[in-house]
């Protein structure tokens, strides 16, 4: 068994799944910059491509993995690797990975505000 490529953080966050075949929802956990364990009642199998909406606490609408595949399935759950990520996910990922005390805001533009200096008379 080879050790895992990435870091994974212990959360439990609602999602929603959608698939050629249609629709569900579950309970994502183990979620790691590339991917995720997911517990949900939506039949899926091994090679199934699926996009995710992740109820992420702190931001005003669901993350997006507009693409991602199922790469093992055990009763219930699943373990998902995200392959396309919407505008900053992946940043965001990594940085509650990581542990940064806050990360990155998706739902905010932030412009830079232009440096004023003091001129010494």
């Amino acid at each position: 068994m080879q050790p895992r490529c990435s870091s994974r953080k212990y959360v439990r966050y609602p999602a929603s799944v959608q698939t050629d075949n249609g629709a569900g929802e579950g309970t994502l956990f183990d979620l790691s910059a590339t991917g995720c364990r997911m517990q949900s009642n939506v039949a899926l199998t091994p090679g199934s491509y699926l996009a995710l909406h992740i109820e992420a606490p702190d931001t005003e609408s669901p993350l997006a993995v507009e693409i991602s595949i199922v790469r093992w399935h055990k009763d219930n759950q699943f373990g998902i690797e995200f392959l396309r990520y919407a505008q900053g996910v992946r940043e965001y990922f990594t940085d509650l990975i990581e542990g940064c005390n806050a990360p990155a805001s998706l739902n905010q533009s932030v412009e830079a505000e232009p440096a004023l200096s003091t001129i010494a008379a």
